[in-house]
């Protein structure tokens, strides 16, 4: 039960901190599928490497070597919330390939200027083509690959060359065959010989650049998703305990060997409490009062609440006093 608790109130703690407070690193599952797709790259004998960040979703900035991650990859709760709160859930293991393989393909394109070759723009068209966020597509035309949803290789020519190098960077994709009676073999073997040509050079253009990263981003976890953390919190008896319990235990500074963990006094505490709150108040329900002071006990660790030295017994009263009402609300709500 306990261990639960510390995931939920985690949850609701990462909800309510501003994306530029996060700490993020660059492990655990995206960093196993960024390595993979160095692998792929190394197995094709490409030098280009690109430079990754997180942001607020999946992208190459225009002209430079720069991909952005999404934020919900920094953790795990993080990923957690996303299957939650996004319609489309969170992307798998595989998906999260897709995407590497994508946006790696526009960084190439623009590490190696590929755009100024003749050759590329008669077979995946003008660059400066207006980029527009809709697009009409053929769901049967046989000119471009098909690899990310929605038919993605018809929106510009840009989105077309990083997708048919999507499909030729990925391992078995058997891509000579399967679109060897279509017009996008030829953008797919043109794929092949520009790579055999200038994989294994140093890029003309190593520009870095960054849109929209976490660093600058001022909106909680919660305001990303329009998520109304106060209603939640109000319609939720685990959430509602946060800021009644912060208040309880705020630190305003001092010496920090006058403080303990609150939660190692409550977990002390919890017995004592738990005996006098049911002495005074006769319809008690023991299992709702424990599991209130389980939930406490979560608030203070996840959030690293402190009592000050010489307050304990303040602490208790407070304490007591709110399991009260909560008691009491319980019996007559």
């Amino acid at each position: 039960m306990t261990r639960q608790l510390l995931k939920e109130v985690s949850k609701y703690k990462v909800l309510e901190t501003r994306i530029c407070d996060l700490d993020l690193r660059f492990s655990g599952l995206i960093l196993k599928q960024m390595r993979k797709v160095a692998s792929e790259l190394r197995h094709k004998n490409i030098k280009f490497r690109p430079e990754y960040y997180y942001g607020t979703g999946w992208g190459c900035v225009d002209g430079s070597i720069s991909i952005e991650i999404p934020f919900w990859f920094g953790n795990q709760t993080l990923r957690e919330i996303e299957e939650e709160l996004n319609f489309g859930g969170v992307e798998n293991d595989s998906e999260i390939l897709m995407a590497l393989r994508h946006e790696i393909g526009h960084a190439i394109l623009y590490a190696h200027r590929i755009y100024r070759d003749r050759e590329w723009s008669r077979l995946f068209g003008n660059m400066k083509k207006v980029y527009r966020d809709y697009y009409v597509y053929n769901p049967w035309s046989k000119r471009h690959v098909r690899h990310l949803p929605d038919h993605y290789a018809q929106k510009h020519p840009d989105e077309d060359w990083a997708e048919t190098f999507a499909v030729w960077l990925k391992p078995r994709s058997n891509w000579r065959h399967t679109y060897a009676k279509t017009p996008a073999i030829r953008k797919l073997e043109y794929v092949d010989a520009i790579m055999r040509e200038i994989g294994h050079r140093e890029p003309q253009n190593s520009k870095t650049d960054r849109d929209e990263p976490i660093e600058k981003v001022r909106m909680t976890v919660a305001e990303f998703y329009k998520l109304n953390l106060t209603s939640r919190v109000h319609n939720d008896d685990l959430y509602g305990y946060v800021d009644d319990i912060k208040a309880i235990f705020s630190y305003n500074g001092g010496r920090v060997n006058s403080y303990r963990d609150a939660w190692k006094f409550v977990h002390k505490c919890a017995p004592l409490i738990e005996e006098k709150v049911c002495r005074w108040i006769y319809y008690a329900d023991r299992d709702k009062l424990r599991k209130h002071l389980s939930q406490i006990e979560s608030v203070c660790r996840t959030y690293n609440l402190k009592i000050r030295q010489g307050e304990e017994v303040e602490k208790i009263s407070e304490l007591t006093v709110l399991l009260t009402y909560n008691i009491v609300y319980d019996i007559y709500s």
